[in-house]
């Protein structure tokens, strides 16, 4: 979420006389469900197969980087695509120190906070636009 004092900067740099109360008003008119629904969808989670070639790089070269789990078998991947483009490839816990496996319900999980952070970061965007914009009209 935006904060609307840096937002009342921003709008003020730009040479804009609104008030703060201005600033929480555009805010408040604003549906940010809609937005993040439609941004969502440009976003897709995958688990990797572990046979495919990704991006023209065959499997093994890829599960050398896979960490594996105790008992030796190889731990999740995750692909994160933007619309229709791989933009992440996770081998291992993005949040654990060193190469740490991940299962599947993990690497849905490790992904789906990934995707979140990213819609939220281009609601944001879109949002600070379109309040700017109405500040500075």
């Amino acid at each position: 979420m935006l904060d609307p004092i840096d937002l009342l900067k921003e709008a003020r740099e730009l040479g804009s006389t609104c008030t703060l109360a201005d600033v929480e008003a555009a805010l408040s008119q604003i549906d940010y469900e809609p937005l993040r629904a439609q941004e969502r969808q440009r976003y897709e989670i995958r688990l990797w197969d572990k046979v495919s070639p990704i991006n023209g790089v065959a499997p093994e070269q890829i599960l050398e980087r896979v960490p594996k789990h105790p008992d030796g078998s190889y731990g999740e991947v995750y692909l994160i695509y933007i619309n229709g483009n791989l933009v992440y490839l996770q081998p291992h816990d993005p949040r654990q120190a060193g190469l740490v496996p991940m299962d599947a319900a993990l690497a849905q999980q490790r992904a789906q906070e990934i995707v979140d952070q990213l819609v939220e970061q281009a609601v944001d965007q879109q949002v600070r636009r379109e309040v700017l914009r109405q500040l500075l009209s």
